[in-house]
């Protein structure tokens, strides 16, 4: 019943404690539950999906237009309500980053608008020559 404290005979103990390891991985668990909510950029929004899609890793290369069903237009997280406003605000985040030759447009709109709100929003993107312009959508499995 008691434990044994090592008295003739006794070799070397070969038990791990594991209790450190369960420590470590306990906070890794937390630190990823914390940041991987962060890593998505722009607002929440309903994406359409699609069939064909490709997977780009959005690491801070894109500048996110988000267009929510409430037809709401914002930049990252910041709101606007006219494009002249949205597309100056896209201009200022490409020219704000170390390398604005490498900043691309992503529209993430939500599956309840039509066409035509988006493409408000692609014109006045193509009118200040915007053209590396990407579209956001969720794969259909």
């Amino acid at each position: 019943m008691g434990a044994s404290l090592g008295g003739k005979g006794a070799g070397p103990m070969a038990d791990i404690n594991v209790t450190p390891l369960i420590d470590v991985v306990l906070v890794l668990l937390v630190v990823f539950m914390v940041i991987t909510p962060m890593l998505s950029s722009g607002l929440p929004v309903d994406l359409p999906m699609a069939t064909s899609t490709v997977t780009v890793n959005d690491a801070g290369q894109h500048v996110v237009i988000s267009l929510t069903s409430a037809g709401e237009w914002a930049v990252d997280q910041e709101f606007y309500t006219e494009t002249d406003a949205l597309v100056a605000a896209v201009r200022d985040e490409i020219l704000s980053s170390p390398n604005p030759s490498e900043r691309k447009v992503l529209i993430k709109a939500d599956r309840s608008l039509s066409y035509g709100d988006v493409r408000v929003v692609l014109d006045a993107l193509s009118e200040s020559n915007y053209t590396s312009v990407f579209l956001a959508a969720g794969k259909e499995k």
